[in-house]
Parts: structure tokens; C-alpha cells; sequence
């Protein structure tokens, strides 16, 4: 049986992206440690998978279930749409992308600071967590932030990943007893963006306003 019975975890921490923390609560709790040793490291038969629609490619193990949702975020009366492609090879591992769209009144012009507090989000969607690490970086160009989330016996490693208003979020989820050095590193390095000129959302209005200066200062 998965050691994520019905994926509602992963659902709860897709939800907790919308959400915004101080980013004193993520440097209080993050840390330097590593993970410590596993004891195995299971062997995948990678297959490419390509979402035009969503603007990704990516190799996952095996065929990816895929989750389409809306969620409203809250006090206003916008929607965020989301996509979740995941793929679960054994009982102790599963791998996901999941897209977020973003509408274009939210203002997403300051990555660095929307990477943080999506990843504050996702603390909050994870209380009791312990951050090993936490970087900002960079995919195609575009500003990323890597992670490393321990909450209990439950590894979550990954990227967020900017691109104009839709966030990628590009990570997996296993057991201390998974050896995920070269798996994690052969999935996140597979991750590529397709034409993600597409995912800008901003456009001229009718009276020639550019929506930028149109956008509410939200956090997500």
C-alpha cells in the first residue's frame, strides 16, 4: 500500500502554495543538515513524457497519472487552475509536476519573493517540518527555488520554478529508507521548459493599458 494512501497529501501541499508565511518562519527553520544514509535505491525504466499544453517535458517512471483542479483564492473572486502529473513506481516514492496558472492580476513581477513565499506556503501545509535546505536558482533562466523538507520519515525534494505567472512545481516525495541521489538528480535535470513565452499572461488591455500596472500586490 502507498505510504500516501489516495495522494491527499499531496493535494494539501499543493494547497498551501496560495498561502503566504514572514520569511522569518522559513530561516528559523531551516538548516544545514543532510539527509542520512539510506539503504537502497530503486531502479526505474524512465520514459519521456511531454505536456504542451502545460509547457513542460519531463522523464518520468512510467506513465503519469494526471489531476486537473481549480482552487479560489482567498478575500477575492480569482481562481487558480492546476494541473498534477504523478507517477508513484513503488510504495515508498512518488514524482510530481505540478503547474499552477496564475491569473494575470496577480502581481508574480518579483520571483524571488513569490518563490519564497509559495515555499513559506507549502511550510504551512507541512507544520512541524524540518528545512535542510533551501537555495535559489535558476532553469532556463528563469529564477527557481531548490529544496529539501523533512517531515517525520517523509523526504520532500525539489524545485519551484518561475516562469512569468505560472509556478512548476517539480519534486518527489519518499521514505528515509530511499537512496535518491541519482534518481532525484536524473528527474529535475530532465525537467525542460516548452515555448515559455506562452506563459506570459500579460497583455495590452483594451484602452491600452498594459495589465502590469493593472495588478494587484498579492502574495501567492
Amino acid at each position: 500500500m502507498s505510504f500516501l494512501p489516495n495522494k491527499l497529501l499531496l493535494n494539501f501541499l499543493a494547497c498551501g502554495l496560495i498561502l503566504s508565511s514572514p520569511l522569518s518562519i522559513i530561516a528559523a527553520t531551516t538548516t544545514t543538515t543532510t539527509p542520512p544514509s539510506k539503504t537502497k535505491q530503486t531502479e526505474h525504466d524512465w520514459k519521456k513524457f511531454t505536456s504542451t499544453e502545460s509547457g513542460f517535458s519531463i522523464d518520468f517512471p512510467g506513465k503519469p497519472e494526471h489531476i486537473e483542479q481549480s482552487i479560489e483564492i482567498p478575500k477575492t473572486d480569482l481562481t487558480i487552475t492546476y494541473e498534477t502529473y504523478l507517477s508513484e513506481p513503488s510504495e515508498n516514492i512518488v514524482y510530481v509536476v505540478s503547474v499552477w496558472n496564475y491569473p494575470s492580476q496577480i502581481d508574480m513581477s518579483k520571483p524571488e519573493v513569490n518563490l519564497q513565499d509559495g515555499f513559506g506556503g507549502m511550510l504551512s501545509a507541512l507544520p512541524g517540518s524540518e528545512v535542510l535546505n533551501m537555495k535559489m536558482t535558476e532553469v532556463d533562466k528563469y529564477k527557481a527555488l531548490e529544496f529539501l523538507v523533512k517531515n517525520e520519515d517523509i523526504f520532500f525534494q525539489g524545485k519551484l520554478i518561475l516562469v512569468h505567472n505560472t509556478l512548476y512545481q517539480v519534486f518527489t516525495v519518499y521514505k528515509t529508507t530511499e537512496d535518491m541521489t541519482d534518481n532525484y538528480i536524473h528527474f529535475v535535470d530532465s525537467f525542460k521548459l516548452v515555448s515559455p513565452e506562452k506563459r506570459n499572461t500579460s497583455a495590452p488591455s483594451k484602452n491600452g493599458t498594459d495589465q502590469k500596472d493593472q495588478k494587484k500586490k498579492m502574495n501567492v
